[in-house]
């Protein structure tokens, strides 16, 4: 007998236009999915949850996050773009990672994730030199519960130009023997709770000839392949990469671009025109890029962006901090280009927070190729959802009468997430994760263990950046 959960009495923001918004609502889980959205439902067989109250979402998804940087949280903020990120991790402290510290540092950030209302990563994992850290960490992802697509990356070379044979990292591309062993055993189906794809370098940092093969290889496996580009003009390793993937029929619905940024308009709408992905990082692009996220100059051109949170070094992996952010710094842009054009204020905001809510959901499923199962309240589809207590002091009284879409946006935590479900199973329930209390105070422990052996082997020391001074770690 399927187990059946009716969610009561929620005020509803479904992300389906056929459903739209429910200023009191019922949900019915049957399983693993939805099975109905509708002002009143009668399941007399069904475990009753109140959720008077509360704000039910769409489970959020984090299109973009290197989950093992969860290890080093609080060191990068004043880190001066990739000299200091890439001096100080992909030259040093990545490779200090070994296998068991990639379970341990994969379980704790998902559950991190879930905790603020996350139920789906991208876990661009490119700190992998073997097998054995691909499944730990895979290992992680699974026990903590929450959905997730399993990007293997590689680890950059170490302080060396180049890498063993003679070959930079730039020359080398995605091991086929573990793609292979991975994509055809365990992560074979595209139906489990973690998926897989191929997390490249792209042609911002390596060859053409490894980009293409990459992509070629993701392909033969039926994998999403997503790469870091951020289109700086004489900053490519592949100056006409783009181009090139475009006309060899390389690029689609199955090409995730990371930041983007830099793109000039001609190449951008190439890029939307044959079907790609973005994966916006707005909070770390705002620290480190000296150009504005991809969010409103990629709807202009058709697209539907995606948010995620990137590197925790900066920052906790926060998707509703990273949701409002994002919005402010669109919105900020449209407001600037109305003033120039003379058109301040505008008769209505092109930006609104459903805009953000939807970067956030729909738009993370989009590029994760998911929208068929995640990303909406839509009966048929996964039951990953959200409530959000209306009634505690930071969002009390945004309901009723308030915009619930407003208060999630710009009002909400961590801490104001009561439920969290991913497949119709609660992982977080009355404000506390479900993971057993003593097993996550041992896993606190051991991350802190991880993140003391990583600093130590990679003599880092942490020295304070007064204004102007450069940062030096290690």
């Amino acid at each position: 007998m399927v187990n059946r959960t009716l969610l009561k009495n929620a005020t509803i923001v479904s992300m389906d236009d056929a459903i739209g918004d429910l200023a009191r609502g019922d949900i019915l889980i049957e399983g693993e999915t939805i099975a109905a959205v509708a002002p009143c439902i009668a399941a007399r067989d069904a475990v009753v949850v109140n959720a008077a109250g509360m704000v039910a979402i769409p489970g959020l998804v984090n299109s973009h996050i290197h989950t093992w940087e969860v290890a080093l949280r609080g060191i990068g903020s004043d880190w001066v773009s990739a000299r200091d990120y890439f001096g100080t991790m992909h030259s040093n402290l990545t490779h200090r990672f070994e296998a068991e510290d990639n379970r341990v540092v994969n379980l704790f950030g998902a559950l991190s994730a879930i905790d603020g209302g996350t139920t789906t990563i991208f876990d661009w994992c490119h700190n992998l030199r073997h097998g054995e850290m691909a499944d730990a960490a895979i290992d992680g992802l699974e026990a903590s519960g929450i959905r997730a697509v399993f990007g293997h990356g590689t680890a950059k070379t170490m302080y060396e130009t180049k890498a063993e044979g003679g070959r930079s990292y730039a020359e080398i591309g995605q091991p086929r023997a573990e793609v292979h062993r991975l994509r055809t055993g365990r992560l074979a189906s595209d139906e489990r709770r973690v998926t897989m794809a191929l997390a490249i370098l792209g042609p911002d940092w390596s060859t053409y000839e490894v980009t293409e093969s990459d992509i070629r290889l993701a392909r033969e496996y039926g994998l999403i392949n997503s790469a870091h580009t951020f289109g700086r003009k004489g900053k490519r390793m592949t100056p006409d990469g783009m181009w090139r993937l475009a006309k060899a029929g390389l690029l689609g619905p199955d090409h995730n671009v990371v930041h983007g940024n830099c793109f000039e308009d001609d190449e951008l709408r190439m890029i939307v025109e044959a079907g790609c992905s973005v994966s916006a990082t707005c909070m770390a692009e705002l620290l480190n890029c000296e150009r504005p996220a991809l969010l409103g100059r990629w709807e202009r051109f058709g697209g539907v962006p995606s948010i995620g949170t990137d590197v925790d070094p900066y920052f906790s992996a926060s998707m509703l901090a990273e949701m409002r952010r994002a919005f402010l710094h669109q919105r900020e842009l449209d407001n600037a280009a109305a003033a120039a054009a003379g058109r301040y204020p505008p008769a209505a905001h092109a930006t609104t927070t459903r805009s953000a809510l939807r970067w956030a959901t729909i738009g993370g499923a989009k590029a994760l190729r998911l929208d068929h199962r995640i990303g909406s309240l839509t009966p048929g589809k996964q039951a990953d959802i959200v409530l959000v207590r209306g009634s505690d002091m930071n969002l009390f009284p945004g309901l009723p009468g308030g915009d619930p879409v407003h208060m999630v946006v710009m009002s909400a935590e961590a801490a104001n997430v009561d439920s969290v479900l991913v497949a119709g199973e609660f992982v977080k329930r009355h404000g506390r994760l479900l993971y057993p209390e003593i097993a996550l105070r041992q896993l606190k422990s051991d991350l802190l263990a991880v993140r003391e052996r990583v600093m130590r082997k990679g003599g880092y020391v942490y020295t304070p950046v007064r204004e102007g001074e450069r940062l030096f770690a290690a």
